[in-house]
């Protein structure tokens, strides 16, 4: 089993990394192969035959795509979907694409295939704040439940309490506050444009407690290995295991 993360596909527009043109290596990976995309998947938005198109074309790769949560979500959507346990964790599966699965928010996952190696521990935290909220309508293409509330925060917390606060990978969308500008810095970004946020707050509590070996996020639109421990992605598609 190889895990491989990348940054946000949303929808049909950054998808195409995935190609074997782009991406040759995926061609030689198998459904025990996970690619791991860290927010801003974006897909179903509208049900648009579009939409199916890359679901159908995405199923249809030889890995298993899993991902977390980012602003850029049709929450409602994601709301109705069955929850079930994968990997020892909570995930929702699309039913018709059943190799498309969604990390839930504040889950501690074991990712391994069994084979004699230890399993890789994965926290996996979505959610973000869309700075351009100004200029979404809500219900439509902003959705208040982008950030997650006190209760998915305190039970995240339970969770990695349960694990020893020790994980190998976290993935998320955003970052935390320490990191943003580096981040932002990137991204080309001024830091006068972006304040750091209650999620962003809440990573930064987390990189004081939580011992990991990697964190991978999205959300900023770069690439950037930030530090030895921070990865920023969007388009690159990176093996961690």
């Amino acid at each position: 089993m190889a895990i491989w993360v990348t940054g946000d596909v949303h929808g049909g527009i950054d998808i195409a990394k995935l190609s074997g043109r782009r991406w040759p290596e995926g061609r030689g990976l198998t459904r025990d192969d996970l690619l791991i995309v860290c927010g801003d998947f974006g897909m179903p938005w509208s049900g648009s035959n579009e939409e199916r198109w890359w679901l159908a074309w995405l199923e249809g790769r030889p890995w298993t795509t899993l991902f977390v949560d980012g602003n850029h979500e049709c929450f409602p959507y994601l709301a109705e979907l069955p929850v079930s346990e994968r990997w020892g964790g909570e995930v929702q599966v699309y039913p018709e694409y059943p190799h498309i699965v969604r990390l839930m928010r504040g889950q501690v996952y074991e990712l391994g295939d069994g084979g004699g190696r230890d399993p890789v521990r994965v926290f996996a935290m979505g959610g973000a704040a869309s700075h351009d909220r100004e200029y979404r309508t809500e219900g439509w293409d902003w959705f208040a439940e982008e950030m997650p509330g006190p209760d998915e925060l305190a039970a995240a917390e339970a969770r990695l309490d349960a694990a020893g606060w020790d994980v190998d990978l976290v993935v998320s969308h955003c970052c935390s506050a320490r990191m943003l500008p580096s981040a932002l810095a990137a991204a080309g970004v001024s830091d006068a444009r972006r304040h750091p946020d209650a999620l962003n707050a809440w990573f930064d509590a987390l990189e004081d407690r939580l011992a990991y070996g990697l964190w991978c996020f999205g959300h900023y639109h770069a690439d950037a290995r930030l530090d030895g421990r921070h990865r920023l992605l969007y388009r690159d598609i990176v093996r961690v295991a």
